[in-house]
This record gives C-alpha cells, sequence and structure tokens, in this order.
C-alpha cells in the first residue's frame, strides 16, 4: 500500500475501496447464521487490503488464472486476532493453497490426512492450534460422502466447493464500443473449521459428526467479478466468513460478517511518461454497490462515464451519468456525479495518481484514480479508479469504480 486517501487505497497497481455488512454489529446479534447490511469500514476494518493477480487471453480477455487475496478485514476466528490472510484462486479441485517466501501463490494438490495432527493440531493444541493450517484449504470434492446438517436433504448436500465461470462474454471495447469482458466466479469455503482433522486417537472432535470438514460452503463463501479493458481491469469481491469461531473462541457468539470491494487495477502508467501538457477525453462506465441505507444489501449497478484531462493543470473532471441497478428493475440510483479532481504533481511519487472529494445530492465522499497502459499519442490509452460516497443520516452508502479508453 503506498497511501491512504480518506478510505481511497493506493497500491501499486491500482486502486481500492470496500465496505462492511452491519448486521453483525447488533448487540445482540439476532442473525447468527448469515451477515447482511452495508456500510463503509469502521475501525475494525479500516486497514483492510485486497489484491488481486489475474492472467487472462489479450485476444478474448478470457481469465485463465485468479487469486484474490484479503488482509486486515476484521474477520477473526477467536475474538483476538485476525484471521489468516484470505488466499481465494476459486480452484475446483483438492488440495491446499499458500503463498511462498516470495510471496508467490503456491497451489498444491494434496491434503493431509485428517490423523495427521502435526498439520491439524487443533486435535492436540486446542484453540493454541495453528490458524494457517485451517485456513485456504480445498477440500473437495473427495471420496468421502459429504455431511449435511440433519434438515438438510441428502439430494440438495453439495460436493463440490466452486462455480467455474457464470459467464465469461467478451466485450465490444475492441470495436469502439464501452463493453468489457467480464468473468464471474463463486466458490463456498470451510475456513477455520476445526472438523477437518480428528482428536487425539481418531476420535471426531466435538461438535462433529464424523471424519473431515462437514460440508461444502460450513464457513462462508466468496465471489469475484472481473471486468477489463485492454490494460485497465475493475474488480468487485464478496467474502462471509463465520467468526468467532466456538472452537476457537469460546465465547458463545459465533456469528457471520462480510466484506465486500471494488479494485481497479492493471498494467500501471509509468509515471515517468505521463505527460505534463495537453489535454485528453476518456469513455467509459462506472460499476459498484449501492445501498439507501445500513440494513439493507447492496444492489449492483452500472452507469456511463467520461473523463476529461488537462496534464498541464493537473485536472481530471469524471462524470458519471444514467447509474441504474443491474437487475431486471433497471432502477436509478443516485450516484450519478461530476468533480474535478488533482492528479499528484509531476515528478513526484503520486504523479500517476489523481485524487479528490466527490458528492451527489446527499452522498459526500473520496475518490481515486490513475492510468493504464501505454501512450497513445499524447496520452495514457487508459484510466481507471475507485470511489465511495455514505451519508451518515439516511446510511446511505456507495462504493464504485470506473475504466475509460482513450477516445
Amino acid at each position: 500500500m503506498l497511501a491512504r486517501e480518506n478510505g481511497i487505497i493506493l497500491t501499486n497497481s491500482g486502486v481500492q475501496a470496500y465496505g462492511t455488512s452491519t448486521s453483525d454489529l447488533a448487540n445482540p446479534i439476532v442473525i447468527k447464521t448469515g451477515a447482511f447490511g452495508f456500510a463503509l469500514p469502521t475501525s475494525e476494518a479500516a486497514n483492510g487490503v485486497a489484491e488481486v493477480r489475474v492472467a487472462k487471453d489479450p485476444t478474448t480477455g478470457k481469465i485463465s488464472s485468479r487469486a484474490l487475496i484479503l488482509r486486515n478485514l476484521g474477520l477473526t476466528w477467536d475474538s483476538v486476532k485476525d484471521r489468516p490472510p484470505i488466499l481465494e484462486t476459486f480452484n475446483p479441485t483438492a488440495g491446499i493453497t499458500r503463498l511462498d517466501e516470495a510471496g508467490r501463490i503456491v497451489v498444491s494438490g494434496a491434503l493431509p490426512s485428517p490423523s495427521d495432527l502435526s498439520y491439524y493440531d487443533f486435535g492436540t493444541k486446542g484453540p493454541l492450534g495453528t490458524q494457517a493450517n485451517y485456513a485456504n484449504n480445498r477440500y473437495f470434492p473427495r471420496s468421502a460422502p459429504s455431511r449435511c446438517a440433519p434438515e438438510v436433504p441428502p439430494a440438495n448436500c453439495a460436493t463440490t466447493e466452486t462455480v467455474e465461470p457464470t459467464r465469461t462474454p467478451t466485450g465490444d471495447w475492441r470495436s469502439g464500443g464501452i463493453r468489457p469482458d467480464s468473468t464471474s466466479f463463486i466458490r463456498v469455503h470451510e475456513d477455520g473449521d476445526v472438523h477437518a482433522g480428528n482428536g487425539p486417537n481418531g476420535t471426531i472432535l466435538e461438535g462433529g459428526n464424523g471424519i473431515g470438514v462437514p460440508f461444502p460452503g460450513s464457513k462462508g463463501y466468496r465471489s469475484f467479478d472481473n471486468l477489463s479493458f485492454q490494460y485497465t481491469n475493475l474488480s468487485t469481491w464478496l467474502t462471509q466468513d463465520t467468526v468467532w469461531i466456538e472452537e476457537w473462541a469460546k465465547r458463545g457468539n459465533e456469528h457471520n460478517k462480510n466484506r465486500r470491494g471494488v479494485i481497479t487495477y492493471g498494467d500501471v502508467t509509468n509515471p515517468a511518461s505521463v505527460p505534463t501538457t495537453g489535454t485528453a477525453s476518456y469513455a467509459g462506465f462506472a460499476y459498484g454497490y449501492y445501498a439507501g441505507n445500513r440494513t439493507v444489501d447492496p444492489s449492483v449497478f452500472r452507469g456511463n462515464a467520461t473523463m476529461t484531462v488537462n496534464f498541464a493543470t493537473r485536472a481530471v473532471t469524471i462524470t458519471v451519468q444514467n447509474a441504474t441497478t443491474e437487475d431486471s428493475a433497471g432502477a436509478p440510483v443516485p450516484v450519478n456525479f461530476t468533480t474535478t479532481t488533482t492528479m499528484g504533481a509531476a515528478g513526484s511519487n503520486l504523479t500517476n495518481f489523481l485524487s479528490g472529494a466527490v458528492s451527489s445530492g446527499a452522498l459526500s465522499g473520496q475518490l481515486g484514480g490513475r492510468y493504464f497502459g501505454p501512450l497513445a499519442g499524447n496520452a495514457p490509452i487508459e484510466i481507471g479508479g475507485t470511489f465511495q460516497m455514505s451519508n451518515a443520516g439516511s446510511g446511505q452508502t456507495v462504493i464504485g469504480g470506473f475504466m475509460g479508453r482513450k477516445q
């Protein structure tokens, strides 16, 4: 992370923002098996960072590999420390996902046996066990059957974790349009489920009803949507996780939280190449989440976006129009705005970064962006960014992103 500007996070490859559920903030928590509501993060989760790594075909935009890495989101299994980083590859095979010493994603095809208590050491150490050994394991498909709760019919008991891309359409940006390539992934997970391992002498741990984790999704789910032009990507992500897990926390208050975010990233233009004279215009779209109050789940919205840049004055004007929900209702949402932001000074470490205030009616917040790709004539070929706005009184909240191609 290079900088944080009022909730907008600047990294080496882009900018991002995220929001949190609110149902888990009630005292007492009424619904513990799900998470809903939407708000900007409080101090509990204000230091979270998302990292996305993708490999895609430059012709079709199809993603061949992907990884979502989430850290410091205020998700704790033991009610004391943050859970191990989430390393989500949406891989449909069984195995383990890890980071090596160089920070590279390593995906193995083997899981230790439930009887291996040197790995599944909750069986011998209890809550002092190694949490990392219960994170980012892919348990399904497996030869043993899933063991769902008694109220779930056997026919509905899932046997796999990952839904391979639910959509992979190619956009029209290559022919001058603004529709991006898009891909969507979903996976249910069992992170933190101690029942992946046995108890001492092959016994079943308390709360278990057999060997191995009981069923896919026993501790939550994740989704990832990626929209892309040639050099710029805009991703939305969602993770729901069980926290204060009874075996780890011993607090009697196991429940669920979710976090969802927007990250605009890609092949960042070399700051030394960002012009100091001339102007440029870009056209594209905006995309993100909007909620009318703190207690409802947000709707996904999309709108048109234009950006005009004056490289000499360092001023960038971003306009979002015609924002509507993506569902069949296509309802208007109050995420239309025009704002003028400022680029970092030429020659500084923020040369390729624009930021400023943004408002839409009663909503106000911050916007940040970057340039992506090589120069096309006198300007970078693409631009993108993220924004967040809220209203403390009504609870309205929006996080979104935008991308544009040079016209």
